[in-house]
């Protein structure tokens, strides 16, 4: 397959010292189709002398030498003449690993992607690299990157264009460029992309070494100018959400940089009172946003000043910002690093201030919209009793099958046309011989645990309008967490009879698991003891409707009276309606027996079942082999 050209665009300012180990981990980059822009911003050193040198070297090299007109405006030269169909930005003080562009080429090729996101590592200003990249390696791992997802994604989101792979199309298509004139410029431009992206995807790999060169850029260095510049960005970041609805994605980006900006103002040596005056007077609009996005102080220091700030009292943010400029000085590098840039715990904490004020209101005008609901839902009892004494199958919807309908892509499931197309159809149809279950979160909130209540009180208010859509009012439906019996739960002790209640299906019956190959369903536990024989048909564990016909035909060869169970995500729910029409009983329970491991181990939380496919839970597509008889005696089908 013939590789597709990559432009990688270099600013080049004042960096001789740098720009050699910067060029050369391009043009030993293990893909080859490249196109290698050095654009000299009019260096004053050797700079520009380097690029020629290199474009005599290597025919992909093209040198661009203009006027000095700042960082944004060397990268709008570096696109105007970019003719590939990717675009990689290099800052160059910094440097690339051998595979970088390899690794994010595969990835946005795969993925169809508007931009991928890859993993970073800080280096010294000798460029000896930190022992850990930015991004945890252990808690983040490769995934699609929502703009609504604001704990995981926006933190994976960093402001650099520098660590990105950009489809040209799309730069191309919003008509992008850099704002000159403005500091965080690589802000502005991330920021707006997000925002505008259909389809953004991250990977753990190390593909940037971002060197930290203390001499030119610690905080004490920062001028009036500076702050200005900056304030400038942040107006056109906070314009573009406004204009764009994206004010809870904007909170998380204000969160950080609020902090960020602030201690770089604390540190700073270069400012006299005036001027220290004249900055809070203009930048004013941007701390009290602070009271208007419900966005808590970390530290009290900064609540105080943040509160001064308000009032207009600057002589009194002056003491606070003078005390703590001491205060830091006497800090290492690395603590002064950690106030200023709130990692991932922190959003943790917007999530937890969310729920005491903003989740609250939308809570009670989710419960009004319910009073009114003409929706039939039964409860989890009801539901397993329609099942058993009915003699029922059972296909569910939760957020994940609305997504497909919708549009999305799923971790283990892209989206597929012909499974949104199924999906809808049983989800308006209007039968009796397969429950639909639905998510009983679309008429109460009753029983869950603060965390449960808040992921389905932001859940509903973006999608209940949806699912009303879908729903009719003269179907009874079940209710679909009747597999969610134990961890979303405040008051859990019911548990145990609904578990009981729903093993006693299967009891002394014939079963087939229609299974994800790494699922694994009943392994290690007691779910499946009392059955008469257990068999396995093994399935893709990512994307399983691609082989959809193939499943569907392996399990209409089994005898009616055989109970088919199913854990297999989407598809699950599409062939539990199609064997039920056929006169199977069939039950859509995945996620029923991760359910279950948890309530065995009285996990407080999500955790990891390390020989399961654990979707819900960091690295949890991640398994161990399991060294089981009775298991491997069980399968007897393998579909691949």
């Amino acid at each position: 397959m013939e590789e597709k050209l990559i432009s990688v665009i270099i600013p080049v300012y004042n960096v001789e010292e740098y720009l050699r180990e910067c060029i050369d981990s391009v043009i030993a980059q293990t893909y080859k189709n490249l196109e290698i822009i050095l654009v000299d911003d009019g260096s004053p050193d050797k700079s520009g002398e380097i690029c020629d040198e290199y474009s005599k070297k290597d025919s992909r090299v093209k040198v661009i030498h203009k006027e000095n007109t700042g960082l944004s405006g060397a990268r709008n030269a570096g696109m105007e003449q970019a003719t590939g169909k990717y675009i990689m930005f290099l800052d160059s003080d910094d440097y690339l690993e051998v595979d970088s562009c390899e690794k994010l080429y595969k990835e946005i090729e795969k993925t169809n992607s508007d931009y991928v996101v890859g993993n970073y590592t800080n280096t010294d200003e000798n460029g000896t690299k930190w022992v850990k990249p930015a991004f945890s390696q252990d808690k983040y791992f490769a995934s699609k990157l929502l703009i609504d997802d604001y704990e995981n994604s926006f933190y994976l989101m960093n402001s650099g264009v520098w660590n990105k792979i950009w489809r040209k199309s799309f730069l191309d298509k919003l008509q992008i460029k850099f704002v000159e004139g403005a500091l965080a410029e690589d802000a502005i431009f991330t920021t707006y992309c997000f925002m505008k992206a259909k389809t953004v995807y991250y990977i753990p790999d190390n593909v940037y070494n971002y060197r930290l060169r203390y001499s030119d850029s610690i905080s004490s260095n920062c001028s009036k100018e500076y702050f200005l510049r900056v304030n400038k960005a942040y107006r056109i970041i906070y314009n573009n959400a406004k204009e764009n609805n994206k004010l809870d994605y904007y909170r998380y980006f204000y969160a950080k940089s609020m902090n960020y900006i602030l201690y770089k103002f604390i540190d700073s040596d270069k400012l006299t009172k005036e001027e220290r005056i004249e900055i809070l007077d203009k930048t004013k609009w941007f701390y009290t946003l602070s009271n208007d996005l419900k966005i808590p102080s970390i530290l009290k220091p900064i609540k105080y000043i943040i509160e001064s700030i308000s009032n207009k009292d600057y002589a009194q943010v002056i003491k606070y910002c003078e005390i703590l400029n001491q205060v830091r000085k006497m800090l290492p590098k690395e603590l002064k690093e950690k106030m200023s840039k709130p990692n991932a715990e922190t959003y943790k904490q917007i999530e937890e201030n969310d729920m005491d004020i903003e989740i609250l209101e939308k809570k009670e005008q989710l419960l009004k919209k319910m009073e009114n609901s003409q929706i039939k839902i039964l409860g989890i009892e009801d539901t397993i009793n329609e099942i058993k004494i009915g003699n029922k199958s059972i296909s569910r919807f939760g957020d994940g099958e609305l997504d497909i309908i919708v549009g999305r892509d799923l971790k283990f499931q892209g989206h597929n046309p012909k499974l949104a197309e199924r999906l809808e159809e049983i989800l308006k149809s209007n039968q009796d011989f397969c429950i639909i279950g639905v998510p009983d979160v679309l008429n109460e909130f009753n029983n869950l645990t603060e965390e449960s209540e808040a992921f389905w009180i932001r859940n509903m208010e973006r999608t209940r309008d949806t699912w009303i859509k879908y729903l009719n009012e003269d179907m009874s439906y079940g209710t679909a967490n009747l597999t969610r019996l134990y961890i979303r739960h405040k008051d859990r002790s019911n548990c145990g009879k609904y578990f009981s209640m729903l093993k006693s299906i299967w009891e002394g019956r014939d079963v087939v698991i229609c299974e994800g190959e790494q699922t694994r369903f009943g392994v290690g536990n007691d779910l499946l003891d009392k059955c008469k024989t257990v068999r396995r048909v093994i399935c893709p564990a990512e994307d399983a409707f691609s082989q959809y016909d193939e499943i569907l035909s392996r399990l209409k060869k089994e005898d009616k009276n055989t109970l088919i169970i199913m854990a297999l995500g989407p598809t699950a729910t599409v062939l539990a309606y199609d064997l039920a029409k056929e006169g199977y009983q069939a039950l859509d329970i995945g996620h029923f027996d991760i359910e279950y491991e948890w309530y065995k181990r009285n996990a407080t939380k999500k955790e990891k079942i390390e020989n399961k496919y654990t979707n819900e839970v960091v690295n949890g597509n991640e398994t161990e082999d399991v060294d089981d008889i009775d298991y491997k005696k069980q399968i007897d089908t393998i579909i691949s």
